[in-house]
């Protein structure tokens, strides 16, 4: 049991390591803008400590801190397609707003920060699959530059204040209260097209290749890191598998009961072709591993989606 902060808990990560966090008894605060409410928290508000505050405003933060021994920092302004547009905006937000944050996480006494990074984005294209968590990083956005950035001054405060870390590097997490309306998240927005029979739209050929793991299996591996002090700090979360975005398509063909028409479009050349997490490190350190295929995901994704009827 601890003092739990999660930041951005209003969000589609954020909510579910929230609510996990709870169902083990934690005390946990989130801490969220709310603009678009708080129907992510309604089964579970109850049972946790609902903290309005603005990760841009230091007072907000200092007294989100207080008392706290971990913080998940679930914050993000940008996503890899939307850095792009303004990396500026992902630097000062992303970068500068971490920096400021754990500087008072420091200052507060925090023990441990939580960070989810980027196993879709930080290894760049690989020369090899699976990826392992020593591979080289190549940034090719400012969304995974930002991400790298962060890692790196973790170990920093790591180093020289004594603030212990864990980094997941999560592949495709997918799953119920993902957005269907932004442009992350290939499968509820291709199942949400599916719903209101328009074609999803694919960028490049199809051939392009994920690893996407269940929401559910990407929070039980972060408890269970979480819960460790292991001396490796950085985890690939994934499922180890890969499969192509027509695969992907034709799976949600025959779970959904309808015949897809996608569109393609010409990706520019600026999308990673294959990414495939080698896991095989968290399995050994804590005998995690993925326990929801990929028809089934996307068939609770399917149910969800439908339920909530956006």
């Amino acid at each position: 049991m601890a003092n739990c902060l999660v930041l951005g808990g209003n969000g589609f990560l954020g909510s579910h390591i929230a609510e996990a966090l709870a169902k083990k008894n934690n005390y946990v605060r989130v801490f969220d803008r709310f603009t678009n409410g708080m129907k992510n928290l309604d089964s579970f508000s109850e049972k946790i400590e609902i903290f309005k505050g603005d990760f841009f405003h230091e007072p907000d933060l200092k007294n989100a801190m207080e008392d706290m021994d971990i913080v998940f920092h679930y914050i993000s302004t940008t996503n890899p397609v939307t850095s792009l547009n303004n990396p500026q905006y992902d630097l000062e937000t992303n970068v500068i707003g971490s920096v400021r944050m754990l500087q008072i996480a420091s200052d507060y006494g925090v023990k441990k920060i939580v960070f989810p990074s980027s196993g879709g984005t930080i290894y760049g294209e690989p020369k090899t699959v699976p990826i392992a968590e020593d591979a080289p990083t190549n940034p090719g956005n400012p969304y995974a530059i930002s991400k790298l950035t962060i890692e790196k001054y973790l170990n920093y405060f790591f180093q020289y204040h004594g603030m212990d870390f864990l980094i997941l590097r999560y592949s495709n997490p997918y799953g119920e209260r993902q957005s269907p309306f932004g442009n992350q998240g290939i499968i509820p927005i291709f199942l949400d097209k599916i719903r209101r029979g328009e074609p999803p739209t694919i960028f490049g050929d199809g051939s392009s290749i994920r690893d996407y793991i269940y929401i559910q299996d990407a929070v039980n591996a972060t408890l269970l890191l979480s819960e460790k002090n292991s001396a490796d700090k950085i985890f690939n979360v994934g499922s180890g598998r890969g499969v192509t975005v027509d695969d992907l398509v034709g799976i949600m063909s025959e779970v959904t009961g309808h015949q897809l028409n996608p569109i393609y479009i010409n990706d520019k050349g600026i999308y990673i072709k294959k990414i495939i997490l080698d896991i095989s490190k968290i399995r050994m350190v804590t005998g995690w591993f993925p326990k929801t295929d990929l028809s089934e995901g996307i068939r609770k994704t399917w149910e969800w989606i439908n339920k909530e009827n956006f």
